[in-house]
């Protein structure tokens, strides 16, 4: 169940670049509440150009990405990330996302099913 954060926000202004990222994982860090949560900071996630971008993901499960977050959703995203975790789909009708992010999903990404693929 980890909480995807992009390092990189906001890629659009160099002297704020990876500013996102640090502050978000902090405010992690410092919540209690938030410490089982695995957190991954990736290089993007695609929300370009509106920063702030997080995304809750697990093997087989739709991995559902919140643009224009601050450190004050830490707490949301720690919540959104355990309901993630214990939903059958990762859809999000599929779990209860918290309120402050129900707005900011900007992408759903449905897993696709493994291939079978046998020798022939």
């Amino acid at each position: 169940m980890p909480l995807l954060i992009c390092r990189t926000c906001p890629r659009y202004d160099p002297a704020e670049s990876g500013r996102f990222g640090r502050a978000l994982t902090e405010a992690l860090r410092e919540d209690a509440a938030t410490e089982a949560v695995p957190v991954r900071s990736v290089q993007c996630l695609g929300g370009c150009p509106e920063d702030g971008v997080a995304a809750v993901d697990a093997p087989g499960k739709a991995r559902v990405r919140f643009t224009g977050l601050h450190a004050g959703h830490a707490g949301p995203l720690a919540e959104a990330a355990r309901a993630h975790a214990g939903s059958r789909s990762g859809d999000p009708g599929d779990w209860d996302v918290p309120a402050e992010l129900h707005e900011r999903i900007s992408s759903v990404t449905p897993k696709r099913p493994a291939l079978d693929v046998r020798p022939w």
